[in-house]
């Protein structure tokens, strides 16, 4: 049977056909996903099901009229590709910038000194000095190992993005202090 027809099926509601459709591109799509982009089994079914799901959305929406000479299976395939992307996007949300601010401190200290012990008790020395808030988020954060949520819980913030502006600042006046 020719996708168009398949397509046709879809939006008239015959459920066979989305089942056609699944049985059809499943095998493959899985086998496709998990060698060629390195994902689990589970993970490969989950991002299927959400192809298939997308799929079927977008006929319904008629966002999908016509299957041109791709066809059904590069539709899934690209859907299912896409979304492989943004789940690693999500799931790796550690941007570069927190990884920097995290790290800055101890970058910014002199460069010649060789002892970590050495830059982490000059940073202690310049936060003792600090007033609130500065003092309290970040020996919550850096000495005390918690997160941005976590210190918003104990410090009565709203949330953990404000935590991370405000420790945000907070380096950056700790930054004018070391110069």
């Amino acid at each position: 049977m020719s996708e168009n027809s398949l397509i046709l099926r879809l939006k008239a509601g015959d459920k066979e056909a989305l089942e056609e459709i699944y049985r059809k591109f499943r095998p493959s799509f899985i086998k496709w996903i998990t060698y060629s982009h390195k994902c689990s089994y589970e993970q490969a079914i989950d991002i299927f099901q959400y192809a298939i799901l997308s799929f079927y959305e977008n006929v319904l929406e008629d966002v999908i009229e016509e299957m041109n000479d791709a066809g059904i299976k590069t539709y899934l395939y690209s859907i299912g590709k896409n979304k492989l992307l943004s789940d690693s996007r999500r799931d790796s949300k550690l941007s570069f910038n927190e990884e920097y601010e995290d790290h800055l401190l101890l970058e910014e200290l002199d460069e010649t000194q060789q002892d970590s012990d050495s830059k982490i008790n000059q940073i202690k020395s310049v936060i003792e000095n600090l007033q609130n808030p500065c003092a309290d988020i970040l020996r919550l954060f850096y000495f005390n190992n918690l997160s941005n949520d976590e210190i918003a819980e104990i410090l009565g913030y709203k949330n953990g993005n404000t935590v991370k502006n405000l420790k945000y600042k907070c380096i950056q006046r700790i930054k004018r202090l070391l110069q």
